[in-house]
């Protein structure tokens, strides 16, 4: 016996790629398809159509290999036994037969149901078979024995299908009433009943493990349940009309409905995984192979489908008439016929087989003549593993993944290390340039990475997640970040030490040190100090502690940064204090005068700050005093002032920086000016001397005499005091008198 993964697979695979498929439309001798069973060695497919006839056809060539016709009405279901002995179809009448599937000899006609038999299913051990029908009843029946058990009734409506757990004698019925009826086989008790509550319902299935049942509706709705406390677990619209058939296979649900489509939806979310798409009427029945690679569907196209379940594409299509012609195709146009059949199918654009495609003498080959790729669908890697790997068939001489060769092991096994996360297209070929073609997605493990290196809005130890991988970069919260800034370890977060006086006294004028120490308990690599101005100047260590003595060029705020060989960094910051010392002007500068003496504070590359002043350019302070000429007295040697009044040495005193003071006669007189008249009231007549000291120190004296006037001064000066009323009264008589005769004159003329 062949096995099952190298059968059912059309000669299309020798291009399995296709961009194109190309499909026949038969003529009216072509019925509609209402039912498909697989056996279960997968060599033999049986349908079942509405022109009363039974087509059991090849799987390993494509051909057809009985034509049945053992009653006068539609087949409505077929069933196969699990042992491959017996083919089982129900009629619209409600008759059930079986006959002999190896020669097609009817064995025995089953009558007990009164209308059209919608559902069979045969126990694993090929002993038992249960029916369901439009009578609204379930039957059960000995296959052994060919003869009839026992009715379970109970649904108000037509019954479309049922699903069996034999090893809990229970037996599941989806009716037309819109219940699910729980049976005890054995018994035939009725256990428990169900109100959907989604419509109609049209058909049951249940997973291996017997813990979902999931029942669809005449609306297209899917409806979940807990088998163990029967509640409720979803609902959800699959499709657009009704429900024909449930399958349930490794967590994946397969649905086929009359709005043409079949579905693969995840277990338990029912979100979906791929749709297929075909048929061009109603899809009334599917079934797998048994490696669960094969998916066969049955259309009232009048079409029988193979389906490549994860490429979601059609192999091989097959199209039975009612006189036993038949005609198979693959997917590029390639096909197999009885003598009559190929005249009685036309190319979608009207062409001939014969003008589209190559007749072949078989449309289906074993699977270890084709280059074939054996692998899951989805694979995945982490920073431990970093490769994924996959299996190829014999004949395979070359393979590619994303059209980049890789090597193929002595026993077919292919490894290849991906480029992170992703979906990548594999191909393997043979030496005819045949190849098969499969989508690998490769996920990434989520992996927990510490940060080594600051970068973005992370720190050195935060633990980020890493969400994939590639061209050594890790995908972090959707950003790609340098694998050099992550690893899988924690680092060192312990920053080296640095000691030393935070305020350090340095002097003026004279060269500068910056002295501290560093330490790590690892190795040091590197210390910075970075001056007021933003100099810096970098040193690079190599020991776990050192002391460490810089030259710089002026007062201020130090930062020393150090870092160590795990890129740990401490900061800290150091003051330079120059002691203050007197510097003197060598020349102007603002409000500073040659030769003034000033206080330097601080000092920067190329300025002194001075007290109560500002930074000054160092060119123009000296560390020496700076030599400026004596203040200069000038005024008139003897001065006059009266008894009388106030008693003023008046003179003028100058100097070519500042002023600061003039003494007279013992007493202190502020200036702080380069030029000034001075007038300083006296307490008597008689030489008074006079000191003018500057700012530098430099002092200058004169003497100066104030006199009283003589008498003929006094005299002149009393005369002169006289005249002034008697010139003051005459004027005043000339006015008087100028008034008077000009009204003297305003008279005469009136």
């Amino acid at each position: 016996m062949i096995k099952l993964k190298k059968i059912a697979l059309l000669a299309s695979l020798l291009f399995s790629v296709v961009l194109f498929s190309i499909e026949y439309s038969p003529d009216s001798k072509a019925f509609s398809a209402t039912s498909v069973a697989v056996s279960l060695d997968g060599e033999k497919l049986v349908a079942g159509y509405i022109d009363n006839t039974i087509k059991v056809w090849s799987l390993l060539d494509g051909k057809l290999l009985n034509n049945l016709s053992f009653n006068s009405s539609w087949v409505t279901a077929v069933a196969v036994s699990p042992d491959g002995k017996k083919g089982i179809a129900g009629y619209d009448d409600g008759m059930i037969i079986v006959w002999d599937l190896a020669t097609g000899r009817k064995i025995k006609s089953l009558s007990s149901h009164t209308s059209t038999v919608n559902d069979l299913i045969v126990t694993k051990d090929s002993k038992t078979l249960f029916s369901c029908s439009s009578d609204a009843t379930v039957k059960i029946w000995s296959l052994a024995d060919l003869a009839f058990i026992r009715t379970l009734r109970g649904h108000s409506g037509s019954v479309f299908s049922i699903v069996d757990w034999p090893e809990q004698s229970r037996l599941y019925s989806a009716s037309e009433d819109g219940t699910l009826r729980i049976w005890d086989s054995s018994t035939g008790q009725q256990v428990k009943v169900i109100r959907a509550e989604i419509g109609a319902l049209t058909a049951v299935s249940m997973d291996e493990g017997r813990s979902i049942l999931i029942l669809g509706s005449e609306a297209g709705q899917l409806k979940s349940y807990d088998v163990k406390t029967w509640s409720s677990l979803k609902t959800t619209r699959a499709h657009n009309a009704q429900i024909t058939k449930i399958l349930i296979d490794n967590e994946v649900v397969y649905t086929a409905s009359s709005d043409r489509t079949i579905k693969l939806l995840s277990l338990p979310s029912f979100s979906l995984i791929k749709m297929i798409t075909g048929h061009t009427w109603d899809v009334t029945e599917i079934a797998l192979s048994m490696d669960g690679h094969v998916l066969y569907s049955s259309s009232t196209d009048g079409k029988l489908k193979v389906w490549d379940i994860e490429k979601a594409s059609a192999i091989g299509t097959l199209i039975g008439f009612g006189d036993g012609e038949y005609f198979s195709y693959n997917s590029q146009g390639n096909w197999v016929s009885s003598s009559l059949a190929k005249e009685r199918v036309t190319c979608e654009n009207g062409s001939s087989p014969a003008e589209v495609g190559k007749e072949l003498s078989s449309i289906l080959l074993q699977l270890d003549k084709l280059p074939r790729i054996y692998t899951t669908s989805e694979q995945e890697i982490n920073l431990e593993k970093s490769t994924v790997s996959f299996a190829v068939s014999q004949p395979v001489i070359r393979v590619t993944v994303d059209e980049e060769e890789v090597a193929i092991g002595e026993d077919g096994g292919v490894v290849f290390s991906p480029d992170g996360e992703g979906t990548y297209t594999l191909r393997a070929y043979d030496s005819s340039s045949s190849y098969d073609e499969r989508i690998l997605t490769v996920r990434f493990e989520e992996t927990v990475m510490y940060v080594v290196k600051e970068i973005s809005s992370y720190q050195r130890g935060d633990k980020v997640l890493v969400d994939n991988y590639r061209n050594n970069e890790f995908l972090v919260n959707g950003e790609w970040v340098d694998e050099t800034f992550l690893s899988i370890s924690p680092p060192d977060l312990e920053p080296p030490i640095i000691i030393g006086e935070r305020t350090q006294k340095v002097s003026i004028g004279k060269d500068k040190y910056l002295t501290f120490s560093v330490s790590d308990n690892g190795t040091l690599t590197a210390a910075e100090v970075i001056a007021p101005d933003l100099t810096v100047s970098r040193r690079t260590l190599n020991s776990t502690s050192t002391e460490v003595v810089i030259e710089v060029n002026g007062t201020g705020v130090y930062t020393v940064n150090a870092y160590d060989s795990d890129g740990n960094k401490t900061v800290a910051t150091f003051y330079l204090e120059g002691e203050e010392e007197p510097f003197w002007v060598s020349k102007d500068y603002g409000s500073l005068r040659k030769g003034q003496q000033v206080k330097v504070a601080e000092e920067g590359e190329s300025c002194y700050y001075v007290s109560d002043y500002g930074w000054v350019e160092k060119d123009c302070l000296s560390r020496s005093p700076v030599t400026t000429g004596e203040p200069i007295i000038d005024g008139i040697p003897v001065q006059y002032a009266s008894s009388a009044g106030e008693k003023i040495l008046s003179f003028k005193v100058s100097d070519d920086v500042n002023v600061k003071e003039v003494v007279v006669s013992g007493k202190a007189y502020p200036v702080n000016e380069r030029e000034r008249e001075m007038h300083i009231i006296v307490n008597e007549y008689g030489e008074h001397l006079v000191v003018a000291k500057d700012v530098e120190g430099n002092s200058s004296e004169a003497i100066f005499t104030l006199s009283a006037p003589d008498k003929n001064e006094k005299s002149n000066r009393s005369l002169f005091l006289l005249l002034i009323p008697i010139l003051t009264l005459a004027v005043l008589i000339y006015i008087w008198v100028v008034r008077s005769s000009r009204k003297k004159n305003r008279k005469v003329r009136l």
